[in-house]
């Protein structure tokens, strides 16, 4: 691999994350003995920690409020090495927030807050930055507004060698960027995701390759959950089964990590196969924690593994 560290920029949600698991079955609204973990969450949060632990030079920005579970984001990623220079304090907005609630023999719901999220923009403070530090990639959730996307795509067509990953994020935001997929260089989206897009469900096949191309997507990954991984990149087209069936711990982080492990090899030109292998290492780790960021990934571990199931 190059010696030279790739430098990214993750913009969009950083968050805490309630989570309250119930092993008795929800059938009143009464109090359950369970478990709650209060972890670190977001899509950019974990996009920018899962490419630091895979040897890329990472970068976030993002929003937090005046709080403790701001003062503890900022911590967690300062001290992995995230550069955090352009995660922002907002006085008087709360640091977004996700509560999940699931019991047995019942659906998962979720609550979250995220209004602080409206800050974020692509003002010349942060062009400049991203021109200071010669970053060339950037990482986005859809989870950013309308304006600023328009803002980040307006400064994509000036300056076409920045390279732009673009997730889903959620199948309520995953339309959100269809104006600018010409101008996207690798989408990834969940087969739910892709159903939103689609307006149908999509199939682990050729056609969903067809469908996704004629709405003028270029590169992009869509993962299947336990069925594995469809990735078409120029004009070929991969399909892999996972790395291996696991008892899910938790889902959480697990696309974000697939994603991470195949920015890795992608942004050093690795073929497309390593980079497939490399992210479907990724997710399975992330599968195995509670946290949304497996603490175990790291760019030597990921490529022992890969080079383990399929050399």
């Amino acid at each position: 691999m190059n010696s030279k560290k790739h430098k990214i920029l993750s913009i969009g949600n950083v968050s805490v994350d309630i989570k309250a698991y119930s092993m008795e079955e929800d059938t009143s609204e009464a109090y359950r003995d369970g478990t709650v973990d209060l972890v670190p969450g977001g899509v950019a949060r974990g996009m920018a920690m899962n490419l630091r632990h895979l040897g890329l030079d990472s970068y976030i920005y993002s929003v937090v409020g005046d709080d403790i579970f701001g003062d503890f984001l900022r911590h967690g990623m300062h001290s992995e090495g995230v550069n955090t220079t352009l995660l922002r304090k907002v006085p008087g907005e709360s640091t977004s927030l996700f509560s999940v609630m699931a019991s047995a023999g019942s659906r998962a719901s979720c609550i979250y807050s995220t209004r602080i999220l409206r800050h974020i923009d692509f003002g010349s403070e942060i062009t400049s930055f991203i021109e200071s530090e010669k970053i060339e990639s950037l990482a986005l959730d859809s989870n950013l507004s309308l304006e600023t996307f328009a803002q980040i795509y307006e400064y994509k067509k000036s300056h076409p060698s920045l390279f732009i990953f673009q997730n889903a994020t959620s199948p309520d935001l995953a339309r959100k960027t269809l104006p600018y997929v010409s101008l996207i260089d690798l989408f990834a989206c969940n087969e739910f995701e892709a159903a939103a897009i689609l307006g149908e469900e999509p199939l682990m096949d050729i056609t969903t390759v067809q469908k996704f191309r004629s709405l003028g997507y270029r590169d992009f990954i869509v993962t299947f959950g336990e069925k594995g991984v469809l990735v078409a990149v120029g004009e070929d087209t991969y399909i892999e089964p996972p790395y291996m069936q696991v008892q899910v711990v938790d889902t959480i982080g697990a696309g974000d990590a697939f994603a991470s492990g195949f920015l890795m090899g992608f942004l050093e030109k690795e073929p497309v196969k390593n980079c497939i292998r490399y992210g479907l290492v990724c997710s399975k780790e992330t599968l195995l924690t509670r946290g949304t960021v497996s603490e175990l990934l790291s760019r030597e571990f990921v490529q022992k593994l890969a080079a383990e199931k399929w050399d």
